[in-house]
């Protein structure tokens, strides 16, 4: 009889590469997938930094592109985890079972609403991954491909919901799952739990983790808050957070220093976000890295007045921007070209006036009372402006509006699910931690420029991406045709994603979509349209198209840069920096 904690998992079906540091790995289904999961969480690779099981496949995100061949041995030659077979425990949820679609799923399922309250209530579910939202579960009931009760095969709706409350329980497919707040969707609904499903406050955050098994309680109907009973509870709750936030007690900040005022906001321009180096490693509980698009940029002006690459800064899409100093300080702007202007609040000191192209990457002093505005960007979308110090805290015009700016280990809005500080307003005060020893401010002629985006062919920005981990299902035609073709930035591009028109890429008959997959940033899905998606760093953490290629983080920093109507030409490379051309298109 083999020992358990010696014994080795079957190696994965097949193994792709996905984008430069990271691997997509095929699983038969979705208990080999928990299983692998669970083997590599018992080992905890020191470079491994995302692990994100989804249905038939697993993501493991390393931290450099050699890390990319150590991960794929490491998935061959697995051991098996001594304690995989509790997973993440088990727990019972209450459920109403008062949902809207109750009646039609009993129907769709040829049973009464009793019977499928019985089954439902009566099987052991498990939480095969996270996604869509942070929190939300995506579970499976007994062991996939086996008959246990129901099939639980239920379509989504024809046409979704605007508005999901918080603690719906629905079916799609023959997944079961809990929306942790009110979003869009296309769930059919039976019932509804109080379970608080995601919570920043708490370790870990999601009350339902990959291979965590539930039961369903059902419980007595109670009456409904109203809605303004709802809205008198979420504000009281916002003010309860805000306490820590304005005794200066936000977590991870050094209980012996204290931040200070900086920069009042003067006029946060079209979107004013506060973004750091992100929040990675919880990709499985549905929470994307987010961070600053363009990362590049951040590192410079960050560096430019003396901070850590990774300090929180202001992402500013096009500006102007205008701020006034709270303080004596010092700031550094990079990523767009735009004209920075500084008003002096001492009229013996001269105004200082910089173009578009020398204003990038430089430390630029300011004492009390100096206005500073930036932009509007001339070339490029997004601008990143540093603070010496680091952005550690905002003091809101309405004190109940203070939060809490670092959530789950970082300071960055997440704009798909609201993570996050939110978007600057006018009469916000931006707090700073303490200077770390830094030098004197650098004259103007002392700074590196950054190297522009390459555009070799006209005005095309050149894009580097790796082909797959998906390429081989849509086809050699659609991989030329994708990169033969000068694609444009559409207007509705955002931080969750890039989206492109063209010609729509060629789609083979049942290539359209996969099982819920693993994404990454720089993730370029098709959809059926056939007209590719570049994902953002607030992409959702799971998909259901196939993913073409993966662009490079030199290509994301360079992506985050381009407005809408912006030309796009993609180009490949092996991870080490060496392109080829495609084909040339008939």
């Amino acid at each position: 009889m083999k020992d358990r904690a010696t014994e080795t998992l079957p190696p994965p079906l097949r193994v792709h590469r996905a984008g430069e540091t990271s691997i997509l790995a095929e699983y038969p289904d979705t208990p080999a997938v928990l299983a692998a999961a669970a083997a590599v969480r018992a080992l905890s690779p020191a470079h491994l930094l995302e692990l994100v099981p989804a249905e038939r496949t697993l993501l493991l995100h390393g931290a450099a592109p050699r890390d990319v061949g150590q991960l794929a041995d490491l998935l061959s030659q697995l051991p098996r985890a001594a304690h995989e077979e509790t997973g993440g425990g088990e727990t019972s949820i209450g459920i109403v079972y008062d949902g809207e679609d109750l009646e039609e799923v009993a129907e769709l399922l040829g049973m009464s609403t009793d019977a499928l309250i019985s089954a439902h209530s009566g099987a052991t579910w498990t939480v095969a991954f996270g996604g869509f939202a942070p929190g939300f579960p995506y579970l499976v009931a007994g062991a996939p491909h086996e008959a246990s009760g129901p099939p639980w095969e239920v379509p989504r709706r024809a046409e979704p919901r605007t508005s999901v409350p918080a603690g719906a329980v629905g079916l799609a497919s023959r997944y079961c799952g809990i929306y942790p707040r009110p979003s869009p969707g296309g769930w059919q609904l039976i019932g509804r739990s109080d379970a608080p499903l995601f919570d920043v406050h708490r370790e870990p955050p999601a009350l339902l983790s990959p291979g965590t098994r539930v039961r369903f309680s059902p419980q007595r109907a109670a009456s409904r808050p109203t809605a303004a009973t709802a809205a008198a509870l979420a504000r009281a709750a916002r003010e309860a957070a805000a306490v820590p936030a304005r005794l200066g007690l936000h977590r991870g900040a050094d209980p012996g220093t204290n931040s200070r005022p900086a920069l009042e906001v003067l006029s946060p321009g079209p979107l004013a976000l506060i973004e750091d180096a992100g929040r990675p490693g919880r990709a499985a509980i549905g929470v994307s890295r987010s961070g600053a698009f363009d990362r590049g940029a951040l590192q410079r002006a960050n560096r430019a007045v003396g901070n850590p690459s990774g300090a929180a800064a202001l992402e500013i899409l096009l500006g102007p921007l205008a701020l006034r100093a709270a303080a004596p300080t010092v700031v550094a702007v990079s990523g767009a070209q735009a004209p920075v202007r500084i008003g002096r609040g001492d009229e013996e000191v001269g105004d200082v006036a910089l173009p578009a192209d020398a204003s990038r990457e430089h430390a630029l002093a300011l004492d009390r009372g100096d206005r500073i505005e930036v932009g509007p960007a001339a070339d490029g979308l997004r601008l990143i402006l540093a603070v010496r110090g680091g952005i550690t805290q905002v003091r809101r015009q309405d004190p109940a509006d203070d939060e809490l700016i670092e959530v789950l280990g970082a300071r960055s809005r997440d704009t798909l699910s609201g993570l996050g500080p939110d978007p600057l307003q006018a009469g916000d005060l931006l707090l700073v931690g303490p200077e770390r020893g830094l030098d004197a401010v650098p004259a103007i002629g002392d700074a590196v420029p950054a190297s522009p985006a390459e555009r070799p062919d006209g005005d095309a920005v050149r894009i580097p991406v790796l082909i797959g981990p998906r390429a081989e299902l849509l086809g050699d035609e659609a991989v030329e045709a994708l990169l033969g073709t000068d694609w444009t930035v559409r207007p509705d591009s955002d931080r969750v994603g890039v989206r492109l028109d063209g010609p729509a890429l060629p789609v083979p008959s049942g290539a359209a979509s996969v099982p819920s997959e693993p994404m990454l940033p720089g993730a370029v899905q098709v959809p059926p349209s056939g007209l590719p998606v570049v994902f953002g760093p607030d992409h959702p953490t799971t998909g259901g198209y196939p993913v073409i290629a993966v662009v490079t983080r030199t290509g994301l920093d360079r992506l985050a840069q381009a407005g809408p109507g912006t030309r796009l030409r993609f180009v490949t490379t092996d991870g080490d920096g060496t392109r080829w051309s495609p084909p040339a298109r008939r």
